[in-house]
């Protein structure tokens, strides 16, 4: 298994190109060279990604076939709804004010002023508040080895920020015109996929495992496990038990 972090998010080198096609083709040529993958035995691969992650693997699941050298199977995606339907959700006035962030973020040059001003560590912490679960134990866990602290620090400096907001504008109008071309083409996920998401949070709004059978070919596997104990948005952290017993069992499944 190789974890890798997305560009401008924290200690990485950013790329000025921020749509997910584009960073998420450069991290599979990354593990194409680490592995030493040949075009003549293509190596296996799973997508698994949380939240910004996870719009890459959606994006990379759906492109699967421009990728020669590497045979996609199957993909994890971590609490998230297709980046479209996250903004037809803002509809609901509700939604919008949990989710304000992605308007805002999507504003570059204004956000990355307004929460310099604000704090860039203070947002951190406050984000860090706001999405995980209510409980004593989502705080401890997104919380452990100080991980907090280490976001809260990286979040203080202006390119970060910059970099994390030009990601939010990647994946504005861009990103949800391609999937609405997509589904109007009917191209879609045609791999195995598991979706798990916060029954307390993302799933408290919207129907997560059923949104996600219109993004997948018919016929293909497909699980949405909602994941409850009042646990939010940082499933890799806050329910790490559920979502590596869940991932272990897919991959059983797909291999």
């Amino acid at each position: 298994m190789t974890a890798t972090k997305l560009p401008g998010y924290g200690i990485s080198s950013p790329c000025e190109t921020n749509s997910k096609k584009f960073i998420g083709s450069t991290l599979l040529e990354a593990l194409e060279s680490v592995f030493g993958v040949s075009k003549g035995k293509p190596r296996q691969v799973i997508l698994g990604g949380h939240d910004r992650g996870a719009r890459i693997c959606h994006r990379l699941a759906v492109d699967k076939d421009d990728f020669s050298h590497l045979d996609i199977i199957g993909t994890v995606l971590l609490d998230i709804v297709p980046t479209k339907v996250q903004w037809e959700a803002f509809a609901n006035p509700l939604i919008s004010c949990s989710y304000f962030h992605w308007p805002l973020l999507a504003n570059v040059e204004i956000a990355t002023e307004m929460i310099s001003a604000y704090g860039g560590a203070r947002w951190a912490r406050g984000a860090h508040t706001r999405i995980a679960g209510a409980s004593e134990v989502s705080a401890q866990r997104i919380a452990s080895d100080g991980a907090v602290d280490v976001y809260a620090e990286l979040f203080d400096k202006r390119e970060t920020l910059y970099y994390t907001c030009q990601d939010y504008a990647s994946g504005a109008a861009p990103e949800a015109t391609e999937q609405a071309e997509d589904q109007k083409s009917g191209k879609k996920i045609t791999i195995p996929t598991l979706v798990m998401f916060s029954k307390a949070k993302l799933g408290a709004r919207l129907d997560v495992a059923n949104i996600w059978k219109d993004w997948i070919h018919p016929g293909v596997q497909y699980q949405g496990i909602g994941v409850g104990n009042g646990y939010g948005h940082y499933l890799p952290e806050e329910a790490y038990d559920d979502v590596s017993d869940a991932i272990a069992t897919f991959i059983k499944n797909v291999t």
